[in-house]
Order: C-alpha cells, then structure tokens, then sequence
C-alpha cells in the first residue's frame, strides 16, 4: 500500500473516530487526543513506535489542518470544520451497504422510480448505486432486493436530490422470482 494510500485512510479513520467519540465537539487537549487516535493508528501504523506514532497523529493533523477539516490549536483543542464535516459525511455515504441477515423473511423489497430527464444525473447515479448494492433490475426503473433496506435507499435519495420520485415496496411474491 503506497504511503500517501495510507495517509488517506488514517485521515479518515480520525475523522470518524473523533466525530463518534464526540471529541471534536468540545474540544479536547494534547493527551486525550492522543488516546483518542490509538486505536486508528495501530491499524494503519503498527510498524512505528509510540513515539512515532505521536508524531504522526501531529503531521496528519496538521495536514487536515491545512486542507480545512479541522480547525483550533492541537494543544488547546481542536475542532471539526464545515469541510470536515461534508468530507466525514461523503465517507459515509460511500460505505452505504446492505446487511445480509442470516435467514431471509421472505418479502422483496422493490424500487421504482420516475425521474425525470431534468434529473438525469441523480437517476443515472442512483441506478449504478443500486446495480453496485446487489440489487436486481426487475424492468428499466424497476429493482428488486431481498433483503431490507429501507434506510439505505433514503439515504440514497436524500443525497442525490430525488427523494419525491422513488418508491419502496416490500412484497412477499413476484411472478417468476427466480
């Protein structure tokens, strides 16, 4: 994995770990920052020393410092920037994924859409979406899923915009299913 691979995951894992601890939020100081971002460094740098591993928490920070996803002094507490906040949510909707439960309750859930043309890139985004999720294309705006995912496709809609053109059925029988 090249450096700079590496880098970019961290900065992630920091931003998530920081925002779930809610530490950003108030502000933290020099030590608990430090504890707060060991669990992020042992995955992405077990190779380095504690010492090295501290000053890497500090170049990164600074790092996402300079880029504008975080903002205050690494002494006296930092905090989370609009920038920041768009870049933790953009990571979230991109690790968007379906949980296959371990026995299958029989409904499908199905998808149908009417986007207009206007709305073009919201539709096209929302079917690669669906095709890269496991879902099946039943007909053109028409796809189908066994498994639930309600909250997903929300998700989906809210972000690109097309939430008033989707519908979420859940059935237990389609004609040739299989």
């Amino acid at each position: 994995m090249k450096r700079n691979d590496n880098v970019q995951k961290y900065m992630d894992a920091v931003l998530k770990e920081l925002i779930t601890a809610g530490a950003l939020g108030a502000g933290i100081m020099l030590p608990n920052l430090l504890i707060a971002l060991e669990k992020p460094m042992d995955v992405f740098f077990a190779h380095l020393s504690k010492r090295e591993r501290a000053r890497e928490a500090r170049r990164i920070i600074y790092y996402m410092k300079g880029r504008g996803l975080l903002a205050g002094e690494y002494e006296f507490g930092l905090g989370i920037t609009k920038k920041g906040h768009k870049k933790l949510k953009q990571l979230n909707f991109e690790q968007l994924h379906i949980t296959d439960p371990n026995k299958w309750d029989g409904l499908w859930r199905i998808v149908f859409y009417d986007i207009p043309e206007k709305q073009k890139s919201g539709r096209d985004a929302l079917t690669a979406r669906l095709r890269q999720l496991g879902f099946f294309q039943l007909q053109r705006s028409v796809w189908v899923h066994p498994f639930p995912c309600r909250e997903v496709i929300e998700k989906l809609a809210v972000s690109y915009g097309i939430q008033k053109y989707i519908s979420y059925v859940e059935a237990n029988h389609i004609d040739n299913q299989n």
